[in-house]
């Protein structure tokens, strides 16, 4: 996603890495320069909003 595609997310969005069904994660927090997301593995990072070419908003469940 692009930097102003991240602005838009608010906490509890899924998020997943390259597009994997597998490799998810819940943003826990946003401020100005990136989001705070906490991944399913156990572990978060801060991303910042114009680094988030490799991570994208999770499918929708079915």
């Amino acid at each position: 996603m692009t930097g102003e595609q991240s602005r838009l997310h608010k906490a509890k969005d899924r998020v997943c890495w390259q597009a994997s069904a597998t490799d998810q994660g819940t943003v826990v927090g946003k401020d100005l320069s990136g989001l705070t997301i906490a991944w399913d593995d156990g572990n978060t990072h801060t991303v910042q909003h114009n680094d988030m070419s490799q991570i994208d908003r999770a499918p929708l469940k079915a």
